[in-house]
């Protein structure tokens, strides 16, 4: 079995938006692993961030991300997860973490089928705990040297336990059946410079104006065989949140990306 470890370093440069603070998206994008081209077996890989300050300013932020894949012939196993906490005089305004774990399965390429859990947690999201169990078809509509586009509609199920709190809705317990619609486009504009845009849509079976909607967009420019300038935007919509809550999340980031290893490549 081959076995491949890569640590990733990324340094932001411009922050749009105010990063720790912005509510993140209730869907975890994972496509652009599986359009990832390595060699077969395993690959490993981590990303940590850190900022601390003290004097004038009293701040804490710790964010740790973890991702494995194990790619097999027409078999891909995913698994992926985030810890983000944060404080501000020592109030906490950040405490979140997930973990994904998902199985792709090209039964007659390009179509295939593919199966995911989640958890997830985050406490200013009022989610206590959230776990999404998923099963469906996917296909590979396009794939060539410049094109990738992939499409899937999966059955999903959703549980959401709601934390307590002064709201009429505290420690309730929703269970969703949502039908999950993915759209990947990836476009290799020319050499060392990609854009790959996911779009998330899962309306709830009974009632399609419960959904949850995510749109992710990502300008990746390669410097070197080690240094990338990496744009990223993401916007989700939950049509039907808890009280309380923002129905909408945004954030827009730019940054450099050091990298080594064959994963990221």
């Amino acid at each position: 079995m081959m076995f491949r470890f890569h640590s990733v370093f990324f340094l932001s440069l411009v922050v749009l938006a105010w990063w720790p603070a912005s509510a993140h998206a209730q869907i975890v994008n994972v496509q652009d692993l599986f359009i990832s081209q390595t060699e077969e077996g395993l690959n490993l890989g981590a990303v940590g961030k850190t900022e601390l300050k003290s004097g004038n300013t009293d701040f804490q932020y710790y964010n740790l991300a973890l991702v494995g894949r194990y790619l097999s012939g027409r078999h891909t196993l995913l698994g992926t997860g985030n810890l983000e906490y944060a404080e501000k005089s020592q109030d906490k305004f950040t405490n979140r973490h997930f973990e994904h774990l998902r199985y792709r399965f090209e039964a007659l390429p390009p179509a295939g089928v593919e199966a995911f859990v989640q958890h997830e947690f985050n406490e200013f999201r009022r989610m206590n705990l959230r776990l999404l169990l998923g099963v469906g078809p996917t296909w590979k509509a396009l794939s060539t040297r410049r094109f990738h586009l992939f499409v899937g509609s999966v059955y999903m199920f959703e549980y959401d336990e709601l934390g307590t709190g002064e709201y009429d809705d505290s420690g309730a317990l929703w269970k969703t059946h949502r039908w999950n619609n993915y759209l990947t486009f990836q476009w290799n504009v020319r050499e060392g410079v990609k854009i790959l845009t996911t779009v998330y849509y899962q309306p709830a079976f009974t009632d399609f104006s419960n959904y949850n909607l995510l749109l992710s967009a990502n300008l990746s420019v390669v410097v070197n065989d080690w240094l990338s300038v990496v744009i990223t935007y993401n916007y989700s919509r939950q049509s039907v949140p808890p009280q309380g809550v923002n129905p909408y999340d945004s954030v827009l980031v730019a940054g450099l990306a050091i990298k080594a290893g064959p994963f990221l490549r």
